[in-house]
């Protein structure tokens, strides 16, 4: 029992230390000493370091490579920046971010990952870790093609003795600043709305959001995007705020090329500014921008020989460039489409089947079988806890009963923007977790319609509602790690608090056979053929 309290002690701190060390890295990336600004927000800064480890990531893989000792390097390098930075930060009670990662941390603690750790994950950090760039690496595991860019950063929380056994904390970090972000809005906007809008994401991603293991990549992008919606929405004329927002949006693609389907509600800032002022943006950050566009495209190349694997037409034909997998990438991009229609899932429907994969696609037939299979009970249980989230925040800030609210054009311009966003994402990939931030966004500005969002929020009533939203989160997570420790498979708790790593490693590693594949060696880049 000694031990396991030793080492949970250890983990927080580590785990601490490397959320200040990114968060110096974020300072150096972004943050200049002249744009300190009343919506200043702390956790930010973390999301900015995550960008900057991706790069150096990126930027190892394909030259000299990593091992644990530059990561313990990187690690603490970012700490002393903290440190250094730590005056220009006192914005922030540090006492606060310490609080909130104790009241947090049991969402880290997990013994089961999420499926698709075992699936490719773990195999997209070990590649970039153990090795140079491989050219053609899809060849070993095709599933690697679609591995999150944000292995890259992953890759450089190895080190020695833990191993991988930190790979999870950028995953639980953006969870965590997502969660610090709105807070720290909630608590120092003037804006009603904006406050109403920050509680009502607080409590969602506290009473819903509360497990690792069903993190993956997909929801932490869609995290992203909440912030972004923020910035755009409540900061529309701020250049900074703006280009911030540009920033988050192009690193939650990297993270998930399924977020550019959130594009359509960008489009709001061509109303309210001109097209110079949007170039400014760019231009503000064009080096970095610029860097992140590299990273997506040449990660791509190098693993499927299509400049954008999402866009099939950017492939190059196999007779031209040999690793290329411009017909895998197209057969699987069909099978996720149908999949996430439920046509796989017919079989158990009480409708009449349809075989033919192009009628099952044409018209909406796929429709009356995704409602079935999909839309009960995952989309329509998460409806009804966004509406119970939005009008508990209501009635308990105001007595006033529900009416129509007048809206401006603004208001139902980003309204449109958002249902266009959910019919982009209907007629791509329908599952809930690469829709999850629009359809928030949706339901918050349908919602707007019908009650008033400038309702004066009581401190001592918005602490109460937080209180019981980590209560339920912490009582939900310490019942999941006691079911953990009962279970008969990879996934019993053995090693707490440290997820299983060597059984999930081998079960990950089992069928890869690379020597199948013959190889050729050009200067320190392995091609796979």
């Amino acid at each position: 029992m000694i031990v396991v309290l030793f080492e949970t002690i250890v983990f927080f701190l580590i785990s601490l230390i490397y959320f200040f060390s990114v968060s110096g890295l974020g300072k150096l990336l972004f943050i200049s000493n002249s744009n300190y600004q009343d919506n200043f927000n702390f956790f930010e800064l973390f999301i900015y370091g995550l960008i900057a480890k991706t790069i150096i990531g990126f930027l190892l893989y394909i030259s000299v490579g990593t091992n644990e000792y530059i990561n313990i390097f990187i690690l603490f390098s970012g700490f002393f920046l903290f440190l250094y930075y730590k005056k220009e930060l006192n914005l922030v009670n540090l006492k606060y971010i310490f609080l909130l990662l104790i009241l947090i941390f049991s969402v880290l603690l997990i013994s089961k990952t999420h499926e698709d750790f075992i699936e490719y994950h773990l195999f997209s950090i070990e590649e970039i870790f153990n090795n140079q760039l491989r050219i053609g690496i899809t060849k070993i595991n095709f599933k690697f093609f679609h591995a999150s860019l944000l292995s890259y950063s992953q890759s450089l929380i190895v080190i020695p003795i833990l191993n991988f056994k930190l790979v999870h904390l950028p995953i639980f970090f953006i969870y965590f600043s997502v969660v610090g972000y709105f807070i720290w809005t909630l608590f120092n906007s003037s804006e009603k709305k904006e406050r109403f809008f920050s509680l009502f994401i607080v409590l969602l991603l506290l009473i819903k959001f509360n497990r690792l293991s069903e993190y993956g990549y997909d929801y932490i992008s869609q995290f992203l995007l909440l912030i972004v919606f923020h910035k755009i929405f409540f900061y529309k004329l701020n250049k900074d705020q703006l280009t911030k927002s540009f920033t988050i949006f192009l690193f939650s693609i990297l993270i998930k090329p399924i977020t550019l389907l959130f594009s359509p509600i960008l489009l709001f800032l061509l109303y309210k500014n001109n097209v110079k002022f949007l170039f400014a943006i760019f231009v503000n950050k064009i080096l970095l921008f610029s860097f992140m566009i590299l990273i997506l495209l040449s990660t791509s190349f190098f693993k499927t020989g299509c400049l954008f694997y999402p866009v099939n037409y950017t492939c190059f034909e196999e007779d031209k460039i040999f690793w290329s997998e411009k017909t895998q990438v197209k057969e699987h991009s069909e099978f996720v489409g149908l999949w996430a229609k439920n046509f796989y899932s017919i079989e158990e429907s009480k409708y009449e089947k349809i075989t033919d994969k192009n009628i099952f696609k044409k018209n909406f037939n796929w429709l009356k079988f995704w409602v079935e299979g999909h839309f009960f009970y995952k989309i329509s249980e998460f409806l009804l806890i966004l509406i119970a989230v939005i009008i508990l925040i209501h009635i308990y800030f105001t007595k006033e009963k529900p009416t129509f609210i007048k809206l401006s054009f603004e208001e139902y311009l980003i309204f449109l923007l958002s249902f266009c966003s959910i019919i982009f994402w209907m007629n791509t990939v329908p599952q809930f977790r690469f829709g999850f931030a629009s359809i928030v966004i949706f339901i918050y500005l349908l919602f707007s319609n019908f009650i008033n969002l400038e309702i004066s929020l009581k401190k001592k009533k918005i602490f109460i509602l937080i209180f019981f939203s980590l209560l339920i989160l912490n009582l939900k997570n310490f019942n999941r790690i006691k079911n953990e420790y009962e279970r008969n498979d990879i996934y019993k708790y053995v090693n707490f608090p440290f997820y299983n790593y060597e059984e999930i490693y081998n079960k990950a590693f089992f069928e890869i056979d690379e020597s199948k594949f013959k190889k050729k060696q050009f200067l320190h880049v392995e091609i796979l053929e």
